[in-house]
């Protein structure tokens, strides 16, 4: 064996490296002479010089157009068959343009992002279609944005309550027809409210003094807005009222409601023949008390979904109607709470809610306009929103009924 291996390796051993030598060489410049011809998908499009009160459309902010092209590439073959798209770029010169043309793509064209790539010896012959640039004017407009309703449940234990500011605006600069378009329909953002955590609203319970409202600004991060004619590329909202964008929250919890209830009966004029303060009075027992000739309900109460400043401003002025009806038409008598008053407790919670605002954005004119629309407008969502609750949190249920000359009021347990 070791006669065999000396004999290939050792012996003429000069004579079998120079042929050694020789044949790599020649299947280098074999390899090397080779041309091949290969389409190469999804080159990118780069536009320069352009006018400064020019763009072209489809333009994107990289200075790329939102279209690729194909290009057919003939060269050597050790530079052609490993070519990717990201290796290569067409270059557009808009130098000299005044109108839209057509520009036709050669090899002065191309540009190699590739360093180990150079295209003047690697590759021979270049073609590809024509391609169209559409020159447009350049202009800048605010486009509207509205801040849509978020999308996404609360954390457990919240309830959305507004988010503000709803409108804003985008400074966009772009080819003229597109902005004119973007600016008519204006721009949507809408927040996802599972983005939020539980524990980020528990923290901005305590640091905001565990008000019922709890205000979570929103983060720059979320503060983006897709253009369609930019490829829909996010960008941030460049309007400085962004710096605002809040949502706010109400914390879900029982509130004790500090008092009795007044109760009175309504008798409908059309059964008044028969149901009247005369005939029928309002019984007391275990839950209805009379006290300085007030009838009142004696339950301990509470409510939820609604702030306790709401329930501060509106306490005094709650009042139990009972419905008196025969029996015909109800069987059960129908009760509702109610409200006295409405536009002084309207005006007194609205001044009450601007007082800390007014303090905090004195310099803002439009956040306390908002602030002042906002608060009539939760005013009367808590007005809808008030249910009575008992101690086990559960809907007050009471049981009213029409008996001998009297009518009674229980608790449904």
């Amino acid at each position: 064996m070791s006669e065999i291996l000396k004999r290939l390796f050792i012996t003429n051993w000069p004579r079998k490296l120079v042929a050694l030598f020789t044949a790599v060489f020649v299947w280098f410049l074999v390899n090397q002479t080779i041309t091949i011809t290969r389409t190469i998908p999804d080159v990118p499009i780069r536009i320069i010089n352009l006018p400064q009160d020019k763009t072209v459309v489809g333009l994107l902010p990289n200075g790329l157009l939102n279209k690729r092209i194909s290009i057919t590439l003939t060269g050597s073959k050790s530079s052609v068959r490993d070519l990717h798209p990201g290796d290569l770029e067409v270059v557009i010169n808009a130098n000299d343009h005044k109108e839209s043309w057509i520009a036709a793509i050669d090899k002065r064209n191309l540009v190699s992002l590739n360093q180990d790539l150079d295209l003047r010896t690697a590759i021979t012959e270049v073609a590809a279609n024509d391609i169209y640039i559409k020159l447009s004017k350049l202009i800048t407009e605010e486009i509207p944005i509205m801040i849509t309703k978020p999308i996404g449940d609360p954390p457990k234990g919240f309830q959305f309550l507004d988010i503000w500011p709803k409108y804003l605006s985008q400074k966009v600069s772009g080819p003229e027809e597109q902005v004119r378009a973007l600016k008519e329909r204006g721009l949507e953002v809408t927040f996802n409210l599972n983005r939020i955590t539980e524990t980020e609203l528990e923290t901005l319970y305590q640091r905001q003094g565990k008000k019922e409202e709890v205000t979570y600004k929103i983060p720059d991060t979320w503060k983006k807005v897709a253009l369609p004619f930019n490829d829909n590329v996010l960008e941030g909202i460049n309007d400085p009222r962004a710096d605002l964008l809040r949502i706010d929250f109400l914390k879900q919890e029982l509130i004790p409601l500090e008092g009795e209830l007044p109760i009175t009966i309504f008798f409908p004029l059309k059964h008044s023949t028969t149901i009247n303060p005369q005939t029928y009075s309002l019984a007391t027992n275990e839950i209805i008390e009379k006290k300085n000739g007030l009838k009142r309900l004696t339950v301990p109460l509470y409510v939820q979904d609604v702030s306790r400043l709401f329930l501060e401003v509106v306490r005094d002025n709650l009042l139990l109607i009972v419905v008196a009806e025969p029996s015909n038409v109800q069987k059960d008598l129908r009760w509702a709470v109610e409200f006295i008053d409405e536009k002084a407790l309207e005006d007194a919670f609205v001044k009450a809610s601007l007082r800390d605002v007014e303090e905090k954005y004195a310099e803002e004119e439009s956040f306390t306009k908002y602030s002042e629309r906002t608060a009539r407008y939760r005013f009367r969502d808590y007005l809808r929103n008030l249910v009575l609750y008992t101690k086990k949190g559960e809907p007050l249920n009471l049981d009213a009924k029409l008996t001998a000359n009297t009518i009674t009021i229980t608790q449904v347990p």
